[in-house]
This record gives C-alpha cells, sequence and structure tokens, in this order.
C-alpha cells in the first residue's frame, strides 16, 4: 500500500516524487522503460520557471550530465532572403536521458522507491483508492495507493483512465540525429521557417559529435531542408545515423476553455500528461516541474484540509493556465504576420519566442 503512486520519471514525475518523499509520504515512482532512457526534445533548460525551480528543488545541474557546447547563447532565427536574427539567452543543454536520470537519482536520494522497466496495465478506483496493476518482464502485480499522479506524457495512461471520452489532436515531431556538424553556430539553436511563414518550420541543434534536425515540419519540408542547409554544408543524401518521434497532445483550447480540466478526485495529471506545453516555444521541462511540485503540495495540502486534493491543485495550477492563454493568443498573432512579409516575420517570431522564454 503506497500513499502516492506517480507513473512517469520525467522531470515533472520525479519534482512530483521527490516533494512526496520530503513530506513524509510513501512514494512509488513507476517508469515503463529501464531508466536512463531518452525522450525526443531539445534539452534545452530554458526560461526562469525550469532553472529556478531546478536550482531550488535539485541543485545546480552536473557538468556531465549536460553535453557540448553545455550552455546555448541563445537561439537564432532564420527566414528566406534576410540576415538571421539572433535572441541572446543563455540557456544549459543536455540529453534528456542524462537530465531526467539525474531528477530521478534525486528523487529517490529523497526517499522515494523507483520501479523502471514496469508498464501500467490498467488503473481501477473504489471510493478514493486506487488499484494499478503492473507488468514488467516476468510477471505482473496490483499495486494499491491512496493518490495518483499521471506523468505519463502525450499518451498518458493515467489521462485515459480518468477522461476516456477526452478527444485529442496530436502534433508529431521527428528528430533526426547526423554525425558531424554544419556551418552553423553551434552556440545557437537554429529556427528555420522555409515558407516564411510561422509553421511549417524546424529547428537544427548541435550535441558534441553530432547535430539534430527537429520539428514537427520535418517529414513535409524534406526538399526546403536540404535548400535551407545547403549552404551551411547538409548534403540532401546524407543519411540520418538514427531517428525517432514524440506526440505532442493538443489541448490549449479545451485547457483554457475549462472543458478539460487535468485534475479529478484523488488523481492529479502534470506536465505532458496535462497537456501542459507552453504555446510557440512547446517548452515543457519547466511547466512539467511546476506542475509536479504543485501536485505534490496540493496532496499534502489536502491531507491538512480535506479538501478534495484536484481543487487545491487546480486552484494552484491557475496562473499557469492564464499564463498558456496569453501566450496561446499571442501565437495566434503570430501566425499573422507573415502576410506582411518576411521582416515582420522574423520581428515576430523573434518577440514571440522572448515572450514565452521569460514565463518559461
Amino acid at each position: 500500500m503506497w500513499d502516492v503512486i506517480i507513473v512517469g520519471a520525467g522531470p515533472g514525475g520525479s519534482a512530483a516524487a521527490k516533494a512526496c518523499a520530503e513530506q513524509g509520504l510513501k512514494t512509488l515512482l513507476l517508469e515503463k522503460k529501464r531508466l536512463p532512457r531518452d525522450k525526443v526534445c531539445s534539452g534545452m533548460v530554458a526560461g526562469p520557471m525550469a532553472r529556478d525551480l531546478i536550482q531550488r528543488e535539485f541543485g545546480e545541474i552536473p557538468r556531465q550530465v549536460l553535453i557540448p557546447p553545455y550552455e546555448l547563447s541563445g537561439q537564432m532565427f532564420h527566414v528566406p532572403g534576410l540576415e538571421p536574427e539572433s535572441l541572446e539567452w543563455k540557456t544549459p543543454i543536455a540529453w534528456r536521458k542524462d537530465l531526467d536520470h539525474w531528477f530521478a537519482k534525486k528523487a529517490q536520494d529523497a526517499g522515494a522507491q523507483i520501479w523502471d522497466g514496469v508498464k501500467v496495465i490498467k488503473i481501477q478506483e473504489t471510493e478514493g483508492k486506487f488499484r494499478v496493476h503492473v507488468k514488467n518482464r516476468d510477471s505482473g502485480e496490483a499495486l494499491k495507493a491512496d493518490y495518483l499522479i499521471g506523468a505519463d506524457g502525450a499518451g498518458s495512461k493515467v489521462r485515459k483512465f480518468l477522461f476516456p471520452d477526452l478527444k485529442i489532436r496530436y502534433s508529431v515531431p521527428i528528430r533526426e540525429c547526423y554525425e558531424g556538424s554544419l556551418d552553423l553556430d553551434n552556440g545557437y539553436l537554429h529556427w528555420f521557417f522555409p515558407k516564411a511563414r510561422p509553421r511549417p518550420r524546424f529547428n537544427v541543434n548541435h550535441k558534441g559529435d553530432c547535430f539534430l534536425i527537429e520539428g514537427s515540419g520535418v517529414k513535409s519540408l524534406r526538399p526546403e531542408i536540404s535548400e535551407s542547409l545547403a549552404e551551411y554544408g547538409f548534403h540532401p543524401e546524407r543519411k540520418p545515423i538514427w531517428k525517432d518521434a514524440c506526440m505532442i497532445p493538443r489541448l490549449h483550447e479545451k485547457l483554457i476553455s475549462s472543458s478539460f480540466s487535468p485534475a479529478k478526485g484523488n488523481a492529479l495529471l502534470i506536465g505532458d500528461a496535462a497537456g501542459l506545453l507552453f504555446p510557440i516555444s512547446f517548452e515543457g521541462i519547466g511547466v512539467a516541474l511546476k506542475s509536479g511540485i504543485l501536485a505534490a503540495a496540493s496532496i499534502f495540502e489536502s491531507s491538512r484540509s480535506r479538501r478534495e486534493p484536484a481543487a487545491v491543485y487546480l486552484e494552484a495550477l491557475a496562473p499557469i493556465i492564464e499564463q498558456l492563454k496569453t501566450l496561446y493568443v499571442l501565437g495566434k498573432k503570430l501566425e499573422k504576420e507573415h502576410v506582411k512579409g518576411g521582416m515582420a516575420l522574423l520581428n515576430a517570431v523573434k518577440e514571440g519566442y522572448a515572450t514565452a522564454l521569460k514565463v518559461v
């Protein structure tokens, strides 16, 4: 019997597990893959929310967790026919497998138990108590908990259990890793807008001895990617050494309209599972950490005030939803700037990303 079971050992899940354990709750963190496990993500710790929370809750990120160039100087924006514009913004960068594993070890050090390589098969609820059926390679078992936190990403099983009729649209970013480097400043994440529109787009970033091409537009922009990167040394017949993809739940409108609230009774959703990705930048580390900490605090507050955890959590989450709404509206305005020409688009995306980074 556990006080809290948390599904998903990303930044939000580890933050929630660490906070719950520190409050004296018997805490179990489940992860379906063996740790360390990778995740499709730029690995940027972008913005004051992420950096401040990491410093406060976990400490300084060890240098060995980061990957060269260790810290980006900012982001660079490329629009056809115009000189690139940079947004100076110091940003630590890592492979997510290393960063997430460090978070998880910190949660374990705080007293949370971690079971990796364990898949959630089914969830049941009776009178506010949960039975989580799990399976590893060898066997299965049923775990009991008073509280449940879903930190299991875009395809969240916890969310599907809580809201089986919720209809969700997804975008599917693709990531391709190439050996070597391009003739681009590796101290920046480079955003390319090859159609002189906010979308489709792609980005290029260097990590160690390789570079990555990422974005929801990678598949549809194949000719434009080759053309855009040719001057930087990219050959169209060059093959990636590996590639993968992920899903992003498009829940912004439902969150803003309150037609979807990421909590129910004693079960709370955080990070990607809750759709808490900020528009424009789609940065998720900071808001995952924040929502994980808020979820843990809500469970603790509920035990003292006898208020339902979902009510406490949604109240605490309201300012984040308001920030999400602000960026969503700004993003919609940004989408119309291209009609004014390339320079208007360049200025708009730079301003939009600056605003988004200040939030996250």
